[in-house]
C-alpha cells in the first residue's frame, strides 16, 4: 500500500492542477516598447500561441523605463505606470500577469550617460507596482521580466543606437540578478534564442514576424 505522504503528495499536486488558471484564461497586462506594439510583434504572436484571452497591451513605440525622450513623457513608464495599470483593471477587472519588456530605448546613444541608472528605474518601477496593489488591499499579480532581445551591431544599427548591444547585454546581468532575488520569472531572451533571432532583423533592433514568433514562444517555454 502506497504510504500516506506518498498519497498527500498526490493529493496536492493534483490540487494544484487543478487550481491553476490556463494560460489562455489569465489577465495578462503588457507593459513593453515597438517590439511589443508591433502589428505582427511579440504579443500578437503570445496571443496566437495561447489562443487568444484578455490581454491589455500598452506596448509603445520608443518607451522607456524612466528616461524622457526629447520631452515626450508618454515614453516614460515611471511617469505613466499608475494609468497603465489602472487601464488593466478598468479593461479586464483585474490583473493575473504584468509582463515588463523595456530596456532597448533606454540604451539610445542619447542616454550613454545615464545607462547606468537603468536597473534602478526598473527597480523603482516594481516597488511602485507593488505598492499600488497593496494600497489597495488587492494581491500583487505575477511579474515576468523580459531582457532586451539581442541587438544588432554598431554596423547595422541606426545612429542614435549605437553601442546598444553592449547596453542591452550589460543591463540583461543585472536583470537576472534582480530576478533572483525577487523571485520573478525572468524571459532571457539574450541567451534564447540569443543572437539567432537577428537573421529576422534588417535593422538590428526590430524583427519581422517569425523573429516576433521566436521572442513569443520564448516567453511561453519559460514562464508557462
Amino acid at each position: 500500500m502506497p504510504s500516506r505522504l506518498s498519497c498527500f503528495l498526490v493529493l496536492i499536486s493534483f490540487l494544484l492542477m487543478t487550481c491553476t488558471t490556463p494560460l489562455q484564461k489569465r489577465n495578462i497586462l503588457v507593459i513593453g516598447d515597438s517590439n511589443g506594439a508591433a502589428r505582427e510583434g511579440w504579443v500578437v504572436q503570445l496571443q496566437d500561441i495561447r489562443g487568444g484571452g484578455p490581454l491589455v497591451n500598452t506596448s509603445l513605440s520608443g518607451n522607456t523605463l524612466g528616461f524622457t525622450d526629447d520631452g515626450n513623457m508618454q515614453r516614460n513608464t515611471l511617469e505613466n505606470l499608475t494609468p497603465y495599470l489602472r487601464q488593466g483593471y478598468a479593461e479586464m477587472g483585474g490583473v493575473d500577469e504584468i509582463l515588463i519588456a523595456l530596456g532597448t530605448n533606454d540604451c539610445k546613444q542619447k542616454f550613454s550617460d545615464r545607462h547606468e541608472q537603468i536597473i534602478v528605474q526598473l527597480d523603482t518601477l516594481l516597488s511602485r507596482t507593488s505598492a499600488f496593489f497593496s494600497d489597495r488591499g488587492q494581491d500583487m499579480p505575477r511579474i515576468v521580466l523580459l531582457t532586451p532581445p539581442p541587438a544588432g551591431a554598431d554596423a547595422v544599427v541606426s545612429e542614435e543606437f549605437q553601442g546598444v548591444k553592449a547596453c542591452t547585454a550589460a543591463y540583461s546581468d543585472a536583470l537576472r540578478t534582480l530576478a533572483a532575488q525577487r523571485g520573478y520569472c525572468l524571459v532571457d531572451l539574450q541567451q534564447q534564442p540569443g543572437d539567432e533571432v537577428l537573421s529576422y532583423s534588417s535593422d538590428g533592433i526590430h524583427f519581422d514576424v517569425r523573429g516576433y514568433r521566436m521572442l513569443a514562444q520564448e516567453v511561453v517555454t519559460r514562464c508557462y
